[in-house]
């Protein structure tokens, strides 16, 4: 029987970059950054997750609580932290030689970023969420000590806002793409057209053969410096993601591709790709106070198709149901896998850091309150970029054969829109009042000098 190469999956992934600073501060050893490693020549390596039973990130949790300041470690559901009196802390310790120290790297343990005041009385502007202590997981990813949630990290705050400047106009898209080249889609095709299939015993060499004739896929990032944390969270998700949706990563009730796949057409690509989903912007009637409602991520999904040569047209017909089966199940099921594989709540931290600066600059929040951000957005000052730069990864493939055809999905990518999000329809007014409410109750006379976030 004469084999066909039914289906390939391409991911095409909405993302954002991260970065870490000059001062050392960020520095980190990649081989150690979550679930990946970036060599020196930019060439992604997945690792094993190290702690299955999470017996070693409970006892992790447990010392880091112990030793940490009992403020900061206790659970708080709207902390502040303000960007003026941050920003002069760290200026402070930078002069004097000091290194940036834990609480400010992770941001007093905020796990996430729902709401920003502006003060135009007090030239601040206040970012406030959920927090509490935190500490670093087998993997190198940072949580906090109750939840497991990834800590929101300053250098991917710092991204965020440098991709949404106080001046100058911010950048359209922020995300990622890992393509296979025209040249490898071409040689699968080639060797596709010479492969004759006997048996499903074949099917682990061909799809071995798949991976070969595809070579090395090409990594881009876009909006922010590939060499940051924020960029290297973009690429890890995408590729991890993809490694569920060929089955090749398992988590309880998420459903694969691979298991839903029946049948396709020739010569068929389908592209994942993330992006934000949320219900709206909240704003303050004033336009001094501002939440993100319903923040979640969705994955979605298209075809495309791919000639002899390489090349690839989208499709104008909607997605087989495989695919839309594992996205929705991913959709669905998002929290519960962030909880599992922290990459992907690292992730929707990013988004809403995005969509937050997005926001600030929209409205002029630095105008408005006088704050020049000429330390935090300064590279030469707090450097962000210590990373190697992503920028190859070896194909994935795995094979299934159902109904007498070997089906091979191969591939990944993110895209968000940020500006697109604190527009229009996207933004609703605040009638009830409680986003002003919220802002009016924040007080900062009480504060001690050089104290820069409170419950």
């Amino acid at each position: 029987m004469k084999w066909s190469l039914v289906k390939l999956a391409l991911v095409c992934f909405f993302g954002l970059a991260m970065t870490g600073m000059a001062s050392s501060a960020f520095a980190q050893d990649d081989a150690t950054n979550g679930g990946i490693k970036v060599d020196a020549a930019g060439i992604l390596k997945n690792r094993t997750m190290t702690d299955p039973t999470g017996q070693l990130n409970r006892q992790r949790a447990t010392q880091a609580l112990a030793s940490m300041n009992r403020e900061l470690a206790a659970s708080s559901q709207l902390r502040k932290v303000s960007l003026a009196r941050l920003q002069s802390e760290i200026s402070r310790r930078l002069e004097s030689g000091q290194e940036i120290p834990a609480d400010m790297l992770y941001l007093a343990g905020l796990t996430q970023v729902t709401h920003v005041f502006c003060y135009p009385e007090s030239g601040d502007i206040v970012l406030a969420g959920p927090a509490e202590g935190f500490f670093q997981d087998a993997d190198g990813h940072i949580r906090g000590v109750h939840t497991g949630r990834p800590t929101v990290q300053l250098q991917d705050l710092l991204a965020a806002l440098r991709a949404y400047p106080q001046h100058g106009a911010g950048v359209h898209e922020i995300g990622c793409t890992i393509d296979p080249t025209a040249e490898g889609l071409a040689r699968m095709q080639q060797f596709a057209s010479s492969v004759t299939m006997t048996s499903p015993a074949q099917t682990p060499a061909i799809a071995e053969g798949v991976r070969q004739a595809l070579g090395m896929q090409t990594v881009k990032v876009m909006g922010v410096p590939a060499n940051t944390h924020f960029g290297h969270v973009l690429v890890e998700a995408d590729y991890r993601m993809k490694l569920y949706g060929l089955g090749l990563n398992r988590l309880p009730g998420l459903v694969s591709y691979v298991d839903k796949i029946r049948t396709g057409s020739k010569n068929a690509l389908v592209r994942w790709f993330f992006a934000p989903s949320y219900e709206s912007v909240l704003v303050s009637e004033n336009d001094l106070a501002a939440s993100l409602v319903g923040g979640s991520v969705e994955l979605m999904t298209e075809e495309e198709s791919v000639d002899q040569f390489g090349n690839r047209e989208a499709n104008r017909k909607k997605a087989n149901s495989a695919s839309v089966a594992f996205c929705n199940s991913f959709t669905k099921n998002y929290d519960a896998i962030a909880a599992a594989d922290p990459v992907f709540g690292e992730l929707k931290n990013c988004m809403d850091l995005a969509v937050l600066a997005a926001f600030m600059q929209s409205k002029d929040y630095y105008g408005l309150s006088g704050l020049a951000l000429d330390v935090l957005a300064n590279e030469e000052k707090v450097s962000i970029k210590t990373l190697n730069t992503v920028k190859q990864v070896e194909s994935v493939v795995t094979a299934v054969f159902r109904n007498n055809q070997l089906i091979t999905p191969v591939s990944g990518g993110v895209v968000v829109y940020p500006l697109e999000q604190v527009q229009g329809d996207k933004v609703s007014v605040d009638a009830s009042g409680k986003n002003e409410q919220l802002r009016d109750d924040v007080k900062m006379s009480n504060l001690q000098e050089g104290q820069w976030w409170w419950d």
